[in-house]
């Protein structure tokens, strides 16, 4: 199904935007081309009754990277998204402790966030490529809730390609920052 045939057969629900800033940000840099939140909420506006949107993000400890960070989450809160946020994790790659990245995972809190807040929905947006959140679809579903993902086709797990979902690349020209 197109991008826009799932936007008009769910036109007029009451909508909520669970969004998953870390399964977006690499792929942005990559692709060279970033996401206008501004842009996004106002197509998705034309479609939907927009009643959540939530903004999960990972803040760094200190620093630049911080401050940039907080001054997202300041633009994001301008524009009427709740933004959640928590610090990063320093995850280690190896037993010396020597190689690491930092980390933050929010699918748990996207999960009971969409389950307290689904009777006040009609239709359930993720924005992630990533298949855990399968298990938060059935539970949608059951709830007789339509389902959808948002995310970039270049960086989605096989099964998300199976199920209701909307490529960024297919809705760029309208939200590309």
């Amino acid at each position: 199904m197109k991008a826009l045939d799932i936007l008009e057969n769910n036109k007029n629900k009451r909508t909520g935007i669970f969004i998953d800033d870390a399964n977006l940000f690499y792929i942005q840099r990559k692709l060279n081309w970033k996401i206008d939140w501004l842009k996004f909420k106002n197509f998705l506006e034309k479609y939907l009754k927009l009643k959540i949107c939530r903004y999960y993000m990972g803040m760094p400890f200190d620093g630049t990277a911080r401050l940039k960070n907080e001054r997202i989450k300041e633009e994001l809160e301008q524009i009427n998204f709740e933004v959640i946020t928590k610090t990063l994790k320093k995850i280690y790659l190896d037993n010396q402790k020597s190689d690491f990245k930092y980390k933050c995972n929010f699918d748990v809190e996207i999960a009971f966030d969409i389950a307290r807040s689904i009777k006040n929905l009609d239709f359930i947006i993720i924005v992630s490529g990533d298949s855990d959140f399968l298990e938060a679809k059935n539970f949608c579903l059951g709830k007789q809730k339509t389902f959808a993902i948002i995310c970039f086709e270049k960086r989605v797990a096989w099964e998300i390609r199976r199920i209701h979902h909307i490529f960024f690349e297919d809705i760029k020209e309208f939200i590309k920052k």
